[in-house]
């Protein structure tokens, strides 16, 4: 998701310690962050069932409109001042982002949105989906620059689809039905490409910036964010799919 031009960069470069470290680095502020996605979400569902009112609150079409944006803002601002921020700005919004989904995972955190058996038995789905695409992403030759950006396309289709849904109950993303299948499905597959690309990219980040620790900290932080999302986004898909077995 950042915004660097690393096309200089071959995407088949050997692999090193290096890289190891960087990769391994990553993905440690990823479950740092997730462990503090997990826990607000866990506050933020208990107090919703002390308060059930605060559910009406937080899970409204003017808010998911909000949270859409911010995202979208988020991530654009950061990627493009990430050269003159400080790795300490990087974390704060690595882990704020992380308190935000939080409070959009509550539901599930509780039970609110599902058994909390099925929420656990698709949250491990999600992460063995997860780590097998990133190590395709880690391991494969083949450029996913080619094929990301329609994944791109086609998951914000879902994204638009989706809030509209909350509008329109027909087009909900969240009912099932063939309509609400055929497009989790198609979000499915858009995303899983994008977790693989997002890897990839990284490998390509590191080489980028070998030179530079200062800058390759920073894009550990950036890029966890960006794994965040798309883990979170495959665990409610999955969710979509799955939740109501």
């Amino acid at each position: 998701m950042n915004q660097f031009n690393t096309n200089n960069v071959a995407a088949g470069a050997p692999t090193d310690l290096g890289l190891r470290t960087f990769l391994l680095g990553t993905y440690r502020y990823m479950a740092m962050a997730m462990a503090v996605t997990a826990t607000v979400a866990f506050f933020t569902g208990q107090a919703m069932l002390a308060n059930p009112s605060l559910m009406g609150l937080v899970y409204n079409p003017v808010v998911s409109i909000g949270v859409f944006l911010g995202i979208m803002f988020g991530f654009g601002m950061v990627g493009r001042k990430l050269p003159s921020m400080s790795k300490g700005g990087v974390m704060a919004f690595l882990f704020g982002f992380a308190a935000v989904m939080g409070v959009l995972m509550s539901a599930y955190a509780t039970g609110l949105a599902g058994s909390p058996t099925i929420v656990a038995k698709i949250f491990f789905m999600t992460v063995a989906m997860f780590g097998a695409l990133s190590l395709f992403g880690y391991t494969t030759k083949f450029d996913l620059s080619a094929v990301v950006k329609y994944a791109f396309a086609a998951f914000m289709g879902f994204v638009l689809i989706g809030l509209v849904g909350m509008f329109v109950p027909a087009l909900s993303v969240f009912s099932g039905g063939l309509f609400g299948t055929v497009i989790n499905v198609i979000a499915l597959a858009a995303i899983s490409v994008i977790t693989a690309w997002e890897t990839q990219h990284l490998k390509r980040v590191y080489y980028a910036y070998a030179n530079d620790a200062s800058m390759q900290g920073k894009m550990q932080a950036f890029g966890a964010a960006s794994l965040l999302l798309a883990f979170i986004n495959m665990f409610t898909i999955l969710m979509n799919l799955f939740g109501s077995e």
